[in-house]
């Protein structure tokens, strides 16, 4: 059983939220791959990639909230066990954790047309439905 702190921290973000949610009615989802000034300040010192990842970055061309997503939420989501992320293949499952926090997900999926997100939280997923 898991620790309802637990919980409610993976569920603290948004975009942690919206992926999880989205996992309850599929069995994948393919997550974009970084590209371009992102996947170049990924690859650089990790100085730099906090930078971008704090805000504080200045370049228009790179995708922070992709960049969140690759070295902030999918890590967490992953090592709460909630997710297991092939970072290989850009695919996310559910993971070994994740049916333990099923019902609060179906509450959340339930209620989520009630009280609209604002476009500038949403995660852009690409579904593969393979």
């Amino acid at each position: 059983m898991i620790d309802d702190d637990e919980m409610f921290e993976a569920l603290a973000d948004v975009r942690r939220r919206e992926l999880l949610v989205e996992l309850l009615d599929r069995d994948r989802l393919r997550i974009s791959k970084l590209t371009g000034i992102s996947r170049q300040i990924a690859e650089a010192d990790g100085g730099l990639l906090r930078t971008y990842l704090s805000g504080s970055g200045e370049n228009v061309d790179a995708d922070v909230e992709l960049l969140r997503k690759h070295h902030v939420h999918l890590p967490k989501l992953a090592s709460d066990g909630f997710i297991e992320w092939d970072r290989d293949d850009h695919v996310v499952t559910r993971g070994q954790r994740f049916e333990d926090m099923r019902p609060l997900l179906e509450l959340i999926d339930e209620h989520r047309n009630e009280r609209p997100i604002p476009e500038r939280n949403r995660i852009r997923l690409s579904v593969d439905d393979r």
